[in-house]
């Protein structure tokens, strides 16, 4: 499936009085498109993970994520396409919904560890034990190293509005492996504003620098923290009457987890006047969409 072309990203203006207020071109990268089961920017980081584990003769590997992971779901169905057994560590206890129900049918081995355990998922020992525990090769949970970071990058060029380069590309943040990649595939013309989800994230900086190509010629970037809204997961009643009044404002599907922290941060950065009239900015949509059916609310 990595053997063709990367696939073409359609690219939809949004219409809305707050942008024609401010003077702004805002357009959505639509990456939820990419494709119906490796949703958004899981198809750009996970590329260049299996094709280096098939060039490698690798038959297994392992990641992480919570239950309702969209990194879980995509290497799931990805790795049986590509005859690569694929084992899910998963944060919690043992439960059932469709994300998970999905992997299992694709072949997945799903090993539920409680929380204490999966903070050491970072850890070389740890991931060293589940390499030998289970044959296989680990993969960061998110899909989030240099090779994500190189699949994220060369469809960023990709990414233009009449033609051009946008003046400033919003995304949201989790691991940072999607950040990384379009702060080195954007060029330095373009500012990259990255929102993590989660509370307290100034961490992130550093876990970004680290995943960043040694080159010249980047973009500068910043992250703004005030984008988690009460946390990675947390979705209150709030956000949850807002998330869905953004779909229907921009008739956009669009996540409780991600997305929509994202577009509701930036539209709030807008009314206080963050942006030079005329600029060109661009949000990309980066799927995250397994998020909507821990509502049951299947997009």
């Amino acid at each position: 499936m990595f053997a063709t072309s990367t696939p073409e990203i359609p690219i939809t203006p949004l219409q809305d009085s707050l942008f024609r207020k401010h003077c702004l071109d805002v357009r959505m990268a639509r990456l939820d498109l990419v494709h119906p089961e490796v949703s958004g920017n899981k198809w750009f980081k996970l590329k260049y993970n299996l094709i280096h584990a098939q060039r490698h003769g690798v038959n297994r590997v392992v990641s992480f994520g919570g239950p309702f992971s969209n990194h879980i779901h995509a290497l799931a169905w990805t790795g049986r396409q590509l005859g690569i057994e694929t084992v899910g560590v998963i944060r919690g206890e043992p439960v059932s919904n469709h994300t998970l129900s999905d992997a299992a049918k694709w072949g997945m081995q799903l090993v539920f560890v409680n929380r204490k355990e999966y903070r050491e998922r970072y850890s070389a020992e740890y991931c060293q034990r589940l390499s030998e525990r289970f044959g296989a090769t680990v993969i960061p949970e998110g899909g989030s190293n240099t090779l994500a970071v190189q699949g994220v990058a060369e469809v960023v060029p990709t990414l233009t509005m009449d033609r051009q380069s946008p003046d400033v590309i919003c995304v949201a943040t989790g691991t940072g492996g999607t950040i990384a990649g379009v702060i080195a595939g954007a060029g330095p013309s373009v500012r990259v504003e990255g929102y993590p989800v989660l509370k307290g994230a100034s961490f992130l900086r550093d876990d970004i620098k680290r995943l960043l190509p040694s080159i010249s010629g980047l973009s500068s970037w910043e992250l703004d923290l005030e984008a988690h809204y009460g946390g990675y997961g947390k979705v209150s009643s709030e956000h949850l009457a807002l998330w869905r009044e953004l779909e229907e404002r921009f008739a956009t599907p669009l996540d409780p987890i991600y997305t929509s922290k994202m577009l509701r941060r930036f539209l709030e950065r807008v009314e206080a006047g963050c942006y030079l009239p005329q600029s060109k900015i661009l949000l990309l949509h980066t799927g995250g969409l397994q998020g909507a059916r821990s509502f049951e609310l299947s997009p």
